[in-house]
């Protein structure tokens, strides 16, 4: 059974990530399945916002 807050937490802070389309967060997959743009922003700048919102990332 997945957090719904964590859930809406992480997805919050991905989609906050300037370039980033859209965003589906599964916990219970350990697992994020996000649409960007490469010309505006990489899979390390969503790392960091997983990161700096209290989150581990693989």
């Amino acid at each position: 059974m997945e957090c719904n807050h964590c859930v809406i937490r992480v997805g919050r802070a991905i989609a906050s990530v300037k370039g980033v389309v859209e965003v589906d967060v599964s916990l219970e997959k350990k697992e994020a399945v996000v649409d960007f743009e490469e010309a505006r922003t990489d899979i390390e700048k969503i790392k960091d916002a997983i990161r700096d919102a209290g989150y581990h990332t693989l």
